[in-house]
């Protein structure tokens, strides 16, 4: 690293917002991680309600006893280990119903692989929680047929505002046929309580870049100090870039660091297994071929896309404003705004366009595993990886217009 890269780089880890916005980070990615914990909810085995750690551990040894292939005999199985509970009256209540005591005991266990029957053969729109009491189990060979009509009457929804073409879905019919079967089961509570939240912490990574960038170039103009930087020998080139590699240095630092202390506080808790399931154990009807820990990756790095593209668009700003106050509203109103922006109901494309905005980015797991797709030039292209390429773009060009921007500003 070169001596102006770090000293721009001691300019800004030295000032009080950059100490503001780390204490910031650590507190809110503790927070949300708290907040995951203490709202997982569960009955014991001895049918006492448990909640947080206590729940967190039983949930994940019934569910490693389900890990492994979601197999058509894995399914028969839990069906009928359900239905035989139902034929004991022991396990019954004076209404015919399986008593709390017999669930929690016996029934519990088999929840997740339970819930996933139900998403399958559930009426489209609907959750029928008394249909394992009632399915035949030598149904569960049409488990993953049943599967890929839930996706054909979303896309054929007429009440939908996506109004796919025929090619689209198409497109979409093979994506979810492509994929390996069976899926893979686990424990993935840690894993989905990370994507949960990973967008409320994206956009407090984004504003704190922001706050940390702010002063980069406008502090020179609200100091006055812009005419010494111009003036000298390498003020109107090497220090521009120095500004730029140090404010990106400062950038990633702040995402590597608050992802990496909120994703190991709550899988910490929560246990690291499941990295290998399919992500369909999360999301049902997702289109894709991911494992959770690549859709992990694949959201971590859109996220972090686009908190490099706020953090890009805070330095053109900076370039243009003659203060940093002004800077930080501007980027305020370009992450917190742009998220209140409606849909547009007479066209899919304007608002798929307002999602490659940074504040509309963070949400990124719900992009990966959604069913939505750009057609540029007839070539269909799902939107999240449309979406990395655009930030990647955006960043590009923002670079130099920052450095033009500062070059060419005349000092009062």
């Amino acid at each position: 690293m070169d001596i102006l890269t770090r000293f721009e780089l001691r300019k800004i880890i030295r000032r009080k917002s950059f100490y503001i916005g780390i204490l910031v980070l650590v507190a809110v990615a503790i927070l949300l991680s708290v907040l995951l914990v203490t709202n997982i909810q569960m009955t014991g085995k001895e049918a006492k309600f448990l909640n947080g750690v206590a729940a967190i551990q039983l949930e994940r040894e019934y569910n490693r006893q389900l890990a492994g292939p979601l197999t058509i005999a894995a399914m028969e199985a839990a069906v009928r280990r359900h239905q035989d509970l139902l034929h004991d009256p022991s396990n019954l209540d004076e209404k015919g119903e399986m008593t709390v005591e017999a669930n929690a005991k016996y029934d519990t266990r088999d929840n997740q692989i339970q819930f996933l029957i139900m998403d399958a053969f559930s009426p489209a729109g609907e959750h029928d929680y008394d249909l394992i009491d009632k399915i035949n189990p030598e149904e569960m060979k049409d488990f993953y047929q049943k599967r890929l009509e839930k996706v054909q009457v979303f896309l054929n929804n007429n009440d939908s505002d996506n109004n796919y073409t025929d090619k689209e879905k198409a497109y979409f019919i093979k994506m979810d046929e492509q994929i390996p079967v069976p899926f893979q089961m686990d424990y993935v509570t840690g894993w989905e309580n990370v994507f949960e939240n990973l967008p409320s912490l994206f956009l407090v990574i984004a504003f704190v870049i922001a706050l940390s960038l702010a002063a980069v170039f406008a502090g020179e103009y609200q100091r006055g100090t812009d005419a010494i930087v111009l003036s000298t020998r390498y003020g109107r080139s090497k220090a521009i870039v120095a500004k730029l590699k140090a404010s990106f240095i400062v950038s990633t630092g702040l995402i590597i660091f608050s992802i990496a202390i909120y994703t190991f506080l709550i899988l910490g808790v929560f246990g690291f297994d499941g990295s290998g399931a399919h992500v369909q154990m999360i999301k049902f009807l997702a289109p894709v071929p991911y494992t959770v820990i690549e859709t992990y990756l694949w959201t971590v790095l859109i996220g972090s896309l686009a908190c490099l593209m706020a953090g890009a668009l805070t330095l053109w700003f900076s370039s243009r404003m003659s203060n940093s106050f002004s800077v930080i509203v501007a980027a305020g109103v370009l992450l917190v705004g742009t998220q209140f922006i409606p849909d547009s109901k007479n066209s899919r494309l304007l608002g798929y366009l307002t999602d490659l905005l940074p504040g509309n980015m963070f949400d990124s797991f719900r992009k990966i595993t959604g069913y939505e797709i750009f057609n540029i030039g007839g070539q269909l292209i799902p939107t999240y990886k449309i979406m990395v390429v655009f930030s990647i773009i955006a960043i590009a060009l923002l670079i130099p217009f920052t450095y033009r921007a500062f070059k060419k500003h005349q000092v009062v």
